[in-house]
């Protein structure tokens, strides 16, 4: 399979966790391509870990002071090029920025679906956000 765009939303079913978790199908952005093989990317969730005082928030929240950093997605708002729109509101943590090679994903053997690209302007957003996040690594804040 060749190298994911920049941008892109995949559905992988299953999605191998590097640290042993179960797999369990799972979405994938790609937030960036880090050389021939290597891409950071986010794996969104439905799990909310935003405090609730902090309102109904979409877009980037961003309290340094206390440690909270995630890009919202509102449920089924469309996100990419093709229409595709989450079901459940959807966070992406910069803490959970990773790095996976095409070969690893490729050696998943999993079912992989397209979901389509993101807007530049939502994907510069996600960007931006993420790199607020104290808890990402440094060379990748750098690198977005």
């Amino acid at each position: 399979m060749s190298m994911f765009a920049e941008g892109q939303l995949l559905k992988f079913d299953p999605f191998l966790f590097k640290n042993g978790a179960p797999s369990k199908p799972k979405f994938y952005v790609v937030l960036k391509h880090m050389g021939v093989d290597l891409m950071m990317a986010s794996l969104p969730t439905s799990q909310d870990h935003v405090p609730g005082d902090l309102g109904e928030v979409t877009g980037c929240v961003n309290v340094a002071e206390r440690g909270v950093n995630a890009y919202v997605f509102a449920p089924n708002e469309v996100v990419t090029d093709a229409g595709f729109a989450f079901p459940l509101k959807t966070f992406v943590y910069g803490e959970q920025v990773d790095e996976y090679s095409q070969s690893y994903l490729d050696a998943m053997g999993s079912l992989v679906i397209d979901l389509g690209i993101m807007t530049s302007e939502r994907l510069q957003a996600l960007r931006e956000c993420v790199k607020q996040s104290p808890l990402i690594k440094r060379r990748y804040s750098r690198m977005l």
